[in-house]
């Protein structure tokens, strides 16, 4: 099928201009499948896009199989099922309960802070993979659904954590206006052929006074700078969309969102040693440590300036 690859130019999704430069042309470095795509910045607005991209008819073929985040493999479904074993814990140990709480919690709080709480609130998630956020999100006492356009990951997530998993378009999504408390997209916002469609769909879903929470990788980052067209997270073709802070605000101000908070206290020191120490021997991994320990002084700049490796943002649907 990939022998008749097709690809297209798309307008960019923020502002509608067709005024492109190509900032380097790339391939697919994950799954080695052909073709070669570009990394374009919108000369109006400054958006970031693939373009060429494959056509939708082709997009899903970029996600085989061994796709991590489908499957069972994912490791994701192991920290929870140890995030979970750690609550029961906590709930059987009342001394310690709270810190084993916390600290299963952490992962769930970054995206899901306490003042996003409601009472039998309404929880989510489109672009679920294999359940595992939605999976907290029911022990942290949310009402949560979850929703992916992968068959395979909705099966994984039905029969590993028992909760309802829709498969369907996230550009329609399958429920009523006005409907839920809380709306999170983590790691999907990227994927979409038009993010500002699927924004548009989440606002109209969620109830007056509701919350969207995103999570992207952050093409302003430190990382993006220091490898450019090496850069892991274009990921290219898979990522049609890349965001930096100033564009991923613009558009959720677009759609209607309010009150946008946007941070990037995340950082993963290895992103700036993983390319030159690659291997995973003894000699490799001490070398890779003695960069990374003082690489984490730099985290309270990235903190204040936005920089880290993935952007975190929250908007109001007022009512």
């Amino acid at each position: 099928m990939l022998l008749n690859l097709q690809v297209e130019w798309t307008p960019c999704d923020l502002c509608g201009a067709e005024d492109w430069e190509v900032l380097f042309i790339g391939s697919d470095r994950r799954h080695k499948l052909p073709g070669e795509f570009g990394v374009t910045k919108c000369r109006s607005c400054g958006h970031l896009q693939t373009n060429p991209r494959p056509t939708n008819e082709f997009l899903p073929t970029f996600y085989p199989e061994s796709y991590s985040a489908h499957s069972t493999e994912c490791h994701r479904i192991r920290h929870t099922k140890r995030d979970l074993h750690l609550m029961n814990l906590g709930r059987k140990f009342p001394l310690v309960g709270k810190m084993f709480s916390t600290a299963a919690a952490w992962r769930f709080r970054r995206l899901v802070p306490k003042w996003l709480e409601t009472e039998n609130g309404l929880f989510l998630e489109v672009g679920c993979g294999t359940g595992w956020l939605c999976a907290l999100a029911w022990e942290m006492g949310w009402q949560a659904v979850g929703l992916d356009i992968n068959l395979n990951a909705c099966k994984v997530a039905r029969q590993t954590w028992d909760i309802p998993v829709l498969c369907s378009d996230s550009l329609s999504l399958p429920f009523k206006s006005n409907t839920f408390h809380l709306v999170v997209l983590r790691h999907v916002l990227e994927h979409l052929p038009s993010p500002r469609q699927a924004l548009s769909e989440v606002y109209r879903v969620l109830k007056d006074d509701g919350w969207v929470a995103l999570e992207v990788p952050n093409a302003g980052s430190l990382g993006r700078w220091v490898y450019g067209p090496l850069w892991d997270s274009w990921d290219l073709p898979r990522h049609l969309h890349h965001f930096t802070p100033a564009t991923l605000r613009r558009l959720m101000e677009q759609v209607g969102f309010r009150k946008v908070k946007i941070s990037s206290a995340y950082f993963k020191p290895f992103v700036l040693t993983a390319k030159w120490f690659p291997s995973k021997n003894l000699l490799t991994r001490f070398a890779r440590l003695l960069l990374e320990l003082p690489s984490w002084l730099l985290l309270p700049f990235l903190v204040a300036n936005q920089q880290g490796e993935i952007l975190r943002a929250w908007g109001l649907k007022e009512g």
